[in-house]
């Protein structure tokens, strides 16, 4: 037996033995059990030559994990049933070798959640759920001294008697020291926790910022679970076997890692290898697909998946019936233009999903401008109801950009739905994804990808059959997400301060963390409210909300106070310009673009800035370029690129600046800001114009593409280089 495989049954058999033991006395054991007896990898102590330069290397590291269920009796108050008892025990080993100050800095400490209590008590009985962790680290010093880190000594960041997060720190870790560490978790818990496909779900990406000599991976499983699989973008496939109990073991274990340095704009699940396996002991849905060995085993049991939900859902006829009424009836619906009427459709559907609320949502009102959709679940309702209105249509499914692609899907939530409606050629999209998405407005994560496109045929009520094609995501252009910034700078009484008064315009995907951070969750609910002629926010909340002070306590958390919004623009501010204001005013949303009728989002606000304006004798230096916030650096180590550009999509930037030249003196360096390159990845052009007593600089910067081979990467680098040498140049007012 492999030595990491012992581990794991040791520390198994650990577990079942000492269920009564003591938190101290079962990290003690656990101790033992990880490094009384180490493989060769854990053993190590010499890196190769070609390492030597390295900030730090990885010698070994090994993750294992073992879950396992039992059935355990269980007295209720009212009736006796059976509780099922999952216990999921796991192991994370590293041993790195510390070579310079940066990988002494990210070692020095670990942190950790000790322990999290999510028990349900029902009277006598007690529904176990219960996660335990519990760490070791050791130093071996170049001489051989081996020094054990007391981890008494960690400090709990939080400590409650449910809570307990923990920070230990690793004193005396020097640079040449290795550091050999592990985190050991248990999860316990009954009726049905940990046992899902969502919930067992984990993804190794092979790949890491350090070299490593040794990568190992095991899993244990006992016979009655399914388990699911995935090794993408070239990661070798997990080896498969069994023990004499009939558990089936999961392996895979890699060598001599380069060491993978993470690039700005890119998509780590589609390219760098990873292994994603997950498991549940309840169902065997998966387990055909699997059987069947089709590489796409998580597609095809995700669409059967669909199709089920599709075939079992009930009907709400609700929207439909909303719908009609908008537009006073059958006779003014089949009048109005399929644009229209779809429009209204899509946003009856928005005011419906997230002008919806509950407990969790009061629990965490900062949280409500951000939830997402369940576009999967939203499209199944659009669908039906457009095939029972004999709207042609088609369901897209896509996986994000940023994600996993299509034919790595694993769970229900690895793709998203989207509808297109026939339009003759300017086709009709619904995508749902947040609370400010429009009519006809795909996500930016989505944009480009290949994707499934379903038409769905309905053979009964309770029959739809799927024919299946492909298709490809329009992608919007640079011109469709636009900022728009018109400035107007003036300088303060002293000449040391800037007061700038700002005109924000932004469309497409860029306003969505604007408008989310910006408007007050009322804005946002009046506004999908509005556009359908919906119910009151009260009268909707009194069908879902029974105690008073729940109502209460939305209403009142979802409207901001003045204090709040200040500290938003502040923070928005201070976002743009790396500095906070010194004062702020003037500030205010002037177009909440909640729908695609006013696309728009607008604010404004006036700040006074600091720091941009230096005296030198008698003259003074400003530094305009920094008036248009901060742009991209490509840094020395970032010039060669080997994997292709995800942009976050195609883009504009536009700032207007015009400031104010007081009296007595005369401007110099203008004619630095006259720059333009252009080429086929992007563009980024300047001007600067005096006119009178006002200097007026305009700057536009746009990728073209929201995907770039690797091979273009120099023309986007000549771009981003432009813009960052406008951003830092500066001018001159020179006394008279």
């Amino acid at each position: 037996m492999k030595k990491p495989l012992l581990l794991l049954t040791l520390i198994l058999t650990f577990y079942v033995s000492a269920h009564a033991q003591t938190y101290d006395q079962k990290a003690s054991d656990i101790q033992k059990l990880v490094w009384d007896n180490p493989s060769a990898e854990f053993s190590a102590k010499n890196i190769p030559a070609k390492y030597n330069n390295e900030s730090a290397v990885i010698l070994a590291k090994a993750y294992t994990m073992q879950r396992t269920s039992s059935l355990k009796f269980k007295f209720l108050i009212i009736t006796a049933g059976v509780a099922n008892r999952v216990n999921k025990i796991a192991t994370y080993h590293e041993r790195v070798k510390i070579n310079d100050k940066v990988a002494l800095e990210k070692y020095s400490t670990l942190e950790y959640q000790k322990k999290f209590d999510n028990s349900l008590n029902f009277g006598i009985a007690k529904i176990r759920n219960i996660h335990e962790t519990y760490v070791g680290a050791k130093i071996i010093k170049a001489n051989g001294q081996e020094i054990v880190v007391n981890t008494n000594e960690a400090v709990l960041t939080k400590n409650t008697s449910k809570d307990q997060q923990g920070k230990l720190a690793i004193p005396g870790l020097q640079v040449g020291d290795i550091l050999d560490y592990y985190i050991s978790t248990e999860d316990s818990s009954e009726n049905g926790g940990l046992d899902s496909f969502k919930d067992n779900d984990q993804v190794f990406v092979l790949a890491n910022e350090y070299p490593v000599l040794s990568y190992s991976l095991y899993f244990q499983f006992n016979k009655k679970s399914s388990v699911f699989t995935i090794s993408a973008n070239g990661a070798p496939d997990f080896q498969r076997t069994t023990n004499k109990d009939g558990d089936e073991i999961y392996s895979l274990t890699v060598k001599d890692l380069p060491k993978c340095k993470g690039e700005m704009w890119s998509s780590p699940f589609r390219q760098f290898p990873y292994v994603e396996i997950t498991n549940s002991s309840k169902s065997k849905f998966y387990a055909e697909y699997v059987d069947k060995g089709s590489r796409s085993a998580g597609l095809d049991a995700n669409k059967e998946l669909l199709r089920t939900h599709f075939n079992n859902y009930i009907l709400d006829n609700e929207p439909q019936k909303m719908l009609k009424e908008y537009f006073d009836g059958k006779k003014g619906l089949k009048a109005a233009p399929l644009d229209s009427s779809m429009q209204v459709f899509y946003n009856i559907f928005k005011y419906r999903i997230f002008g919806s609320y509950n407990k969790g949502d009061v629990d965490d009102m900062s949280a409500i401008n951000y939830r997402t959709a369940q576009s999967n679940m939203a499209i199944i309702d659009v669908s039906r109801l457009l095939t029972e209105m004999k709207i042609p249509h088609q369901i897209l499914l896509v996986a994000s950009r940023e994600s996993n692609s299509l034919q790595n899907v694993l769970n229900f939530n690895d793709f998203g739905s989207i509808i297109k409606i026939e339009n003759g050629n300017k086709p009709l999209y619904m995508s749902f994804y947040d609370a400010v998405t429009h009519f006809n407005e795909i996500p930016a994560k989505y944009q480009g990808e290949q994707a499934l496109a379903i038409t769905t045929i309905k053979k009964n009520s309770s029959n739809y059959v799927f024919e299946e094609s492909s298709a490809t995501i329009p992608v919007a252009k640079a011109n469709e997400n636009l900022v728009d910034e018109q400035l107007q700078v003036s300088l303060s009484t002293d000449m040391q301060k800037l007061k700038v008064q700002r005109l924000v315009k932004q469309t497409g995907y860029i306003r969505h963390s604007s408008q989310r951070a910006l408007l007050s969750a009322m804005d946002i609910d009046k506004a999908l409210m509005d556009d359908v002629k919906g119910d009151p926010l009260e009268k909707r909340i009194s069908k879902t909300f029974e105690i008073k002070k729940y109502k209460d306590a939305l209403i009142s958390g979802m409207a901001k106070s003045a204090n709040d919004t200040r500290n938003d623009f502040l923070e928005e501010a201070k976002g743009q310009y790396d500095q906070e204001p010194s004062q702020l005013s003037d500030f205010k949303v002037i177009n909440a673009a909640i729908n695609s009728t006013k696309p728009v989002f607008e604010y404004t606000s006036t700040v006074v800035l600091n720091n941009l304006v230096k005296k030198a004798g008698n003259n003074f230096i400003i530094d305009a370029g920094k008036l248009c916030g901060s742009f991209v650096q490509i840094k020395d180590d970032e010039r060669q690129r080997t994997v292709d550009v995800y942009m976050p999509a195609a883009r504009t930037f536009k700032y207007t600046v015009a400031i104010n030249i007081p009296q007595g003196y005369a401007v110099k360096g203008m004619e630095e800001f006259n720059k333009q390159k252009v080429n086929k990845t992007g563009s980024f052009s300047s001007n600067a114009v005096l006119k009178g007593n006002v200097l007026t600089i305009v700057a536009t910067r746009s990728y073209t593409n929201n995907f770039e081979k690797a091979a273009d990467w120099p023309l986007i680098t000549e771009v981003a280089d432009a813009g960052f040498a406008f951003n830092n140049q500066k001018i001159l007012l020179e006394k008279l």
